[in-house]
């Protein structure tokens, strides 16, 4: 998934074509080098979402992510 700054143009991949094994192995780590604090917290507490609700919803949670600080996707 790649995603556009509204304002600035700026282009930056979002998501790579392997997010969901990322995000199941390594959990609250990926979500901290994405920048998503609260995520991160909330894997730690839940073991990562009970090890399954996390990866599956990582799409979906980190395009809501981007969104909500101004990016849009464009691919």
């Amino acid at each position: 998934m790649i995603v556009e700054h509204s304002t600035s143009n700026v282009k930056r991949t979002a998501l790579g074509p392997l997010h969901i094994l990322w995000c199941f192995l390594f959990g609250f780590l990926y979500y901290l080098c994405k920048g998503m604090w609260v995520y991160a917290l909330i894997s730690i507490f839940t073991l990562n979402g009970l090890f399954i609700v996390f990866p599956i919803m990582n799409r979906k949670l980190v395009q809501r992510w981007y969104e909500d600080k101004g990016w849009r996707v464009v691919g």
